[in-house]
């Protein structure tokens, strides 16, 4: 985590323009009801760009809790949060493999992951946990980067952000999800690959 605690520092001037209109996608696609008191978790959080979007989409009686491992990420966010004044917005720093629904107040009715699928270390894993912390019946968004082949722009944001952007990152959600829906995104070359958003739901039945 030491380098993501640097990589705080300069990671909104570097990522925020260029993945805008792809958090905008990912918060229309989580389906968010502003009457609904619905609760998001946001994980990895980073230094808490979606946030707005989320916290707009929810309304005064929803509520986000983001999470991240990094120290430095998570005082980026909470200063944005206090910016902003988005008063139903929390941190929480945990460990994907390890967050608990006691540090989440409970389970979740969305799950937004942005760029986390590609640099979890057991993706796989690391999903299966999240899943868990979802409600039946309740819906999670993926966004991240896939290319089959890396070029020089690819390995420059593996490098960077310490990424896999060759992995499958939708199919952890696809083997679990009912009503599955995977989409490309608009991509820039600064992305290294593709753009994609994953969408689905759990489902109610755990048969």
């Amino acid at each position: 985590m030491a380098w993501y605690d640097l990589f705080s520092g300069f990671y909104d001037r570097s990522l925020e323009k260029l993945y805008r209109d792809a958090r905008a996608a990912a918060v229309d696609a989580l389906r968010l009801d502003p009457q609904a008191g619905l609760r998001v978790l946001d994980l990895p959080c980073g230094t808490g760009q979606s946030f707005d979007g989320l916290a707009a989409a929810l309304g005064p009686e929803g509520s986000i809790v983001g999470a991240d491992l990094s120290r430095g990420m998570l005082r980026r966010a909470d200063k944005r949060i206090a910016r902003r004044d988005l008063t139903n917005v929390r941190t929480v720093q945990a460990d994907v493999h390890a967050i608990t629904l006691e540090q989440i107040g409970g389970p979740v009715d969305r799950l937004h992951v942005f760029l986390g699928m590609s640099t979890f270390p057991r993706p796989d894993e690391a999903f299966e946990h999240l899943w868990s912390l979802l409600r039946p019946g309740g819906r999670a968004v993926v966004v991240d980067v896939f290319a089959e082949r890396l070029g020089f722009q690819g390995r420059m944001v593996n490098l960077v952000a310490r990424a896999e952007i060759r992995r499958r990152s939708w199919e952890p959600l696809e083997a679990r999800a009912v009503a599955f829906e995977r989409r490309d995104l608009p991509s820039l070359r600064s992305h290294g690959g593709t753009l994609f958003l994953a969408a689905g739901d759990k489902p109610i039945d755990p048969a």
